[in-house]
């Protein structure tokens, strides 16, 4: 009988049942798992195959044993993943993700893509929906995780790095005075305008296989971006409109030139 570890025993088999198998050596019987075998020889050289090995089992020729049997660590093992965040519906982004595992299993490196379908800006990305006549266009990034935990077990930890650009228009408000005499007259107009932000991101989370091939992986992260160009005027100038006190009268200005940025996903995929 030739296990599923790589290991053997010679005997004579009394019963093949569908729990057990019985195997008689040494005048002693023993019975063994089914579920542990890979095959039985029998004395006239025919087999009977048991079980199906997750990895490849070779024979090779042993000086203490007439036969052992010994497992290749090549392993049958997807190392492409594609997935979708589900939570970025919420927002109108349809999220895809690519990552590639290396063969140590210990880092993944991927990419992503967003598209974002809403007119304008929601509450939810709320350093964009300041701005007047926001809408958010699209997301590119790329970034690196590690798995610090085992790999073989249904669900385990990881953390990594996400750098994320995201692009995005507006109406961008400008104001003119002119006074003739004592009159001050204020135009306002508004003018189409191009932002973006590039954001580097620290990302913890889980993964957890639901089948062999479908998987559920969780992302919660925590970066910042530098605020730049008319969007860091716009930005700040619309901040500055509303800063009064009690009093009614404006307080101190406020500069931002750097803002926080959060990114959460539930990503459902399938290993290829």
């Amino acid at each position: 009988m030739f296990f599923l570890d790589g290991t053997t025993k010679t005997g004579k088999v009394l019963e093949i049942g569908p729990e057990q198998i019985i195997l008689r050596a040494d005048y002693e019987k023993t019975e063994f798992p089914r579920s542990t075998i890979l095959l039985i020889e029998f004395a006239d050289g025919s087999f009977e195959k048991i079980n199906t090995p997750e990895k490849n089992v070779i024979a090779s020729p042993d000086k203490k044993e007439n036969f052992h049997y010994k497992q290749q660590e090549k392993e049958f093992y997807n190392y492409n993943r594609v997935s979708l965040n589900s939570l970025a519906l919420c927002n109108a982004d349809i999220a895809a993700f690519y990552e590639r595992l290396l063969h140590s299993k210990k880092i993944g490196l991927g990419v992503m893509g967003a598209y974002n379908f809403n007119l304008y800006v929601n509450s939810s990305n709320a350093f964009l929906a300041i701005l007047n006549n926001a809408k958010k266009n699209y997301d590119l990034g790329a970034y690196i995780n590690f798995y610090s935990g085992r790999t073989d077990k249904r669900t385990y930890l990881y953390f990594g790095a996400m750098v994320k650009y995201t692009s995005f228009s507006y109406s961008s408000l400008k104001e003119d005075s002119t006074k003739v005499g004592n009159v001050v007259s204020v135009n306002i107009s508004y003018t189409p305008a191009k932002g973006s932000q590039l954001a580097t991101i620290f990302t913890v989370g889980t993964h957890s296989d639901i089948t062999k091939n479908f998987f559920i992986k969780t992302i919660f992260g925590l970066g910042a971006f530098k605020l730049r160009g008319d969007y860091k005027s716009q930005f700040n100038m619309i901040v500055n409109q509303n800063n009064t006190n009690n009093q009614g009268q404006n307080n101190k200005p406020l500069t931002y030139n750097t803002l926080p940025k959060f990114y959460f996903g539930i990503n459902i995929g399938f290993k290829l």
